[in-house]
């Protein structure tokens, strides 16, 4: 009964997420989208009682509204002049700007001499109004409360050799962008004519005001970008705690401000990964991960150095369509069970797969976010990219990889390895879970046994206890003709004709108890495959703690088979193991015992049981199969959304599902069908890969708002001047490329140096198309530090220090920038 209502609640949470899935794509798909590049029509009513049209002199397309997005046309008569074509303000600043007004024609239309109104002074008052946008940090006016927009009275009544100056002043917040803002200038001012007529002239200008940040700022800047790379290398704290040292630091240096130093914990790249992990444990706890790796476990053998070749190139291919990070949380599941089968410490692949992610992400104009963003930022006139038009280069890089990773980086893989086990830092090892019997001499398995559906019973022992007793071999389930698998059969249990036998004990002693009965011995298990999973079950090894209330007690007496599922299969004391009467030795102190079960069983054990300690890692993700349809509906939503954001909406001003809610939608869904529960969607996080990346981001954040940056780059233009060669110029941006991706965000280096390249590259005589592939693929080189998102998910698991990815990601960088040099040189150039 409770399983049957259980079954139908958890199909009613499958149909509640369809039907949520089919509201949110009909809204997502009927909701009116705005033209690509439209503004907001303005609300704004015009006062009571003022008429709508223009004064004389007005220029056309003049509007009332102040904002500085809309741009007017400048006074007829009436020039603006004294600010230059860029005005720079500096953060913390405070001083006044000249603004000069002067009569550029001196004749109306009717070649009436124009000049300025000094007969009325009432009249003599020109208006001037400034304005620049909030985010800017620059207030007008003095006092306590100045504003980003100021009105002034001028008095044009005795210009000076006939210019009017207006003193502006201004002061600039502490904590700003560095950024080019509009600063707009509107002016209303009267003239009259030789004729005595009055025109009131109007209009207005916009000039470009460059927010910046002192010297001092920069070099603050660029010494915690020092001091985080030192702690990253020397690891007197953990990488993560860096992060967070680093993200606490930015405030109280005045660098960033508490809202922004926070949004890396909620920003898209960090809410995106913690979806994906929800989702690849999802599909992890049905198989379906593990499913996908056993063709390639299969092929590669025992070979460490065939599974990463095999891994890498199939982790490339879904890359190329997939955000890498995506891809790399989804098969790492796959690859440690894969490396628990092989019995290969998982650090002497880990780090190669995933750079080979990374570099799968430069096949596609869609597989890495600055290659999605490089149309959008190419200059304008200059020809877009097509979805492959990169990936020549793309294959040269995991091509390169590739080998580089087979031959001297897959050694160096190998000695971290080795240092990791001398230090007692082991990885993930396949031999470390669920692999305890290698301990134990006289005990193999798990095999499985058919008996024939004709095989007639004879008086041959044939109950559980007495085939141990003669065999020494354990069984831990039975499969009877009603096809459910009974775990841990009691002691009296016998087998009959069609039956299925899971049995655990020396082979020769299995093969001899098959002849002796006229059973069929399996090679590879059929009935059984599911306990053949070490993601689903296996062996572990427990001690009988001090003082335990089960001292003197046997394990008949304590009942693991009948009451949690659990096979004893040995008992280890004072160097002798027993296996045949292991049942009934009264436990003592510090015995230890050899157990097999499914993995939940075993947690349940652990949780009831505080008798004994199971000092061998238990599996954390318990595989679940029976869910796999929702599993993979789940999974196939949230890559249909992205599909949708990457080739709709990515091209519209809003995208409403960025990769983020299409990942959230997936790991929603595996907790709502009940593919995991939410206390098992929260342990799937890794939460030191989040703060790492949320403590990295502000840090980008602030090397790119302070212009530290800009700065840098802008100067290393200056210093190689024009007389630059292309070959000169692809090196220099493949080199800043890869420096600038290592401290902020690919995206922030790409939209940073795309323009800066084009702009060299135009002054040489080069196509800016060049300049903008090695820039677009240049950014993608972040294989040196942990800061790429797919090296930070890598580093835990695979017990990797900040000096590995020095050893092995310096070599990997090279390879990189020579693929990059080499062939854009030969194949992109014209």
């Amino acid at each position: 009964m409770y399983q049957t209502w259980t079954s139908r609640l958890q199909s009613k949470r499958l149909w509640l997420f369809l039907i949520l899935l089919t509201a949110l794509l009909i809204w997502l798909f009927s909701r009116p989208q705005p033209a690509q590049g439209a503004e907001p029509a303005p609300t704004q009513k015009p006062a009571a009682g003022k008429p709508q049209g223009k004064t004389q002199g007005a220029s056309k397309g003049e509007t009332k509204d102040k904002s500085t997005r809309q741009v007017a046309t400048a006074p007829r008569y009436i020039s603006i002049k004294g600010l230059k074509q860029q005005r720079k303000f500096v953060a913390g600043d405070t001083g006044k700007f000249e603004v000069l007004l002067y009569l550029a024609r001196t004749t109306d239309d009717k070649g009436n001499t124009l000049r300025w109104n000094p007969a009325d002074p009432a009249s003599t008052r020109a208006v001037l109004s400034v304005s620049v946008p909030k985010a800017s940090g620059i207030r007008f006016g003095k006092g306590k409360k100045p504003s980003n927009e100021l009105t002034v009275k001028v008095d044009v009544s005795k210009p000076q050799k006939g210019l009017v100056a207006v003193q502006i002043p201004y002061t600039v917040s502490s904590r700003v962008r560095v950024k080019t803002y509009p600063l707009r200038i509107h002016l209303s001012a009267p003239l009259v004519t030789s004729d005595g007529g009055r025109i009131q002239d109007s209009g207005s200008v916009t000039v470009k005001a460059k927010v910046n940040t002192p010297l001092f700022t920069k070099l603050i800047v660029i010494a915690i970008l020092f001091v985080a790379v030192f702690l990253f290398i020397v690891e007197w704290v953990r990488v993560d705690v860096v992060a967070m040292l680093m993200m606490v630091s930015l405030p109280l240096l005045n660098l960033l401000d508490s809202k922004a130093t926070f949004t890396g914990l909620s920003s898209n790249a960090v809410i995106a990964i913690i979806g994906v992990m929800i989702v690849s444990a999802g599909l992890n706890k049905v198989g379906l991960v593990s499913g996908a790796v056993k063709p390639v476990i299969r092929a590669a053998g025992s070979s460490a150095s065939k599974l990463m070749v095999y891994l890498s190139s199939f982790i490339a291919v879904i890359s190329s369509v997939m955000q890498n990070t995506g891809a790399a949380v989804l098969f790492l599941p796959g690859i440690r069970n894969a490396c628990k089968v092989m019995k290969i410490q998982i650090s002497k692949v880990l780090m190669a797969i995933g750079m080979c992610a990374i570099l799968g992400g430069t096949l596609t104009m869609i597989g890495t976010s600055p290659l999605i963003l490089l149309n959008d930022i190419l200059p304008e006139g200059v020809e877009k990219f097509g979805l492959l038009e990169l990936t020549p280069i793309g294959l040269g890089f995991v091509i390169a990889g590739i080998i580089y990773f087979y031959t001297i980086g897959g050694r160096f893989l190998t000695q971290i390895s080795e240092a990791q086990r001398e230090r007692g830092e082991v990885s993930d090892v396949g031999d470390h879970v669920g692999d305890i019997t290698s301990f134990y001499e006289s005990l193999d398995g798990p095999f499985e046994i058919r008996v024939p559906t004709d095989w007639e019973r004879t008086n041959d022992p044939e109950t559980i206890t007495e085939i141990r007793m003669e065999y020494g071999a354990s069984v831990v389930a039975m499969l009877g003709n009603t096809g459910t698998v009974e775990m841990a059969p009691t002691s009296d249990r016998t087998f009959g004709p069609g039956m299925s036998i899971c049995i655990y004990g020396p082979t020769e002693e299995v093969a001899r108890f098959a002849r002796d009965f006229g059973l069929e011995l399996l090679e590879t298990p059929n009935k059984f495959k599911i306990l053949f999973n070490p993601a689903v079950a296996g062996t572990v090894e427990a001690v009988v703690s001090p003082r335990s209330s089960i001292i003197g007690s046997t394990i008949r007496e304590i009942g693991f088979r009948d009451n949690y599922g659990v096979t004893t299969l040995a008992v280890h004391r004072e160097g002798k193991t027993y296996y045949k009467e292991k049942s009934d030795i009264p436990l003592m102190s510090g015995d230890a015992l050899l157990m097999h079960a499914k993995w939940e069983h075993l947690q349940t054990l652990q949780e009831a049981h505080q008798n004994f300690r199971i000092i061998t890692p238990l599996e954390a993700e318990i595989q679940a199969p029976g869910k796999s349809k929702a599993a993979i509906l789940c999974f196939v939503t949230a890559l249909t959304l992205m599909i949708i954001s990457s080739f709709y909406f990515q091209k519209l001003p809003y995208n409403p599902i960025p990769l983020s809610v299409c990942l959230m939608v997936g790991a929603v869904g595996m907790v709502v069908t009940g593919v995991l529960s939410i206390q098992h969607a929260y342990k799937a996080v890794d939460w030191r890969t989040v703060f790492l990346l949320g403590g990295l981001i502000p840090l980008g954040m602030a090397v790119d708002r302070t212009g530290t940056a800009e700065w840098i780059a802008t100067g290393v233009v200056s210093l190689l001047g024009s007389s630059v060669t292309p070959l000169v110029l692809i090196i220099v941006l493949a080199v800043l490329s890869t420096v600038f991706c290592l401290v902020i965000s690919n995206v922030g280096a790409c939209t940073l140096l795309v323009p800066l390249g084009a702009s060299m590259a135009m002054q040489i005589g080069v196509d800016p198309r060049v300049a903008a592939i090695v820039v677009g693929l240049g950014v993608s080189n972040s294989f040196l530090l942990p800061t790429h998102q797919v090296n930070a998910l890598y580093m835990g698991p695979g017990s990797y220090r900040t000096k590995d990815y020095i050893k092995i990601g310096g070599g990997m960088s090279l390879i990189y920038i020579l693929v990059l040099v080499s062939m854009t040189y030969f194949f992109y150039l014209p």
